[in-house]
């Protein structure tokens, strides 16, 4: 089995991922949460936190690496309440849309 895409994954986004890891502990200290809360508050800070990585630096192209690891460590301690946002405005489009495609059927 090969790991060079795992590790050249890692060499790429790995302040991304520290800085989401960073994240969800300063989440824990402000938050009441178990073992297993606190590994799931991990893994998606984790997930927020490269997700704005790549789009600061891919997307809104923010060349200084410490303004992005301090968007990568704010998503990662509010990542839960971003993905509930992100959520709610995806219903509501969804919501729209359909009301859309169904009255250009009619």
């Amino acid at each position: 089995m090969d790991f060079t895409f795992l590790m050249d994954f890692l060499k790429r986004y790995s302040p991304y991922i520290i800085g989401g890891a960073i994240g969800s502990v300063i989440h824990r200290m402000r938050t009441e949460m178990n073992l297993a809360t606190f590994l799931k508050s991990v893994v998606i800070s984790i997930f927020m936190s490269i997700c704005v990585g790549i789009l600061c630096k891919d997307y809104l192209g923010i060349v200084n690496e410490n303004i992005i690891f301090v968007f990568c460590g704010i998503s990662g301690t509010f990542s839960k309440i971003i993905l509930d946002e992100l959520e709610q405005i995806i219903k509501l489009a969804s919501v729209y849309v359909k009301s859309k495609f169904i009255k250009n059927q009619d």
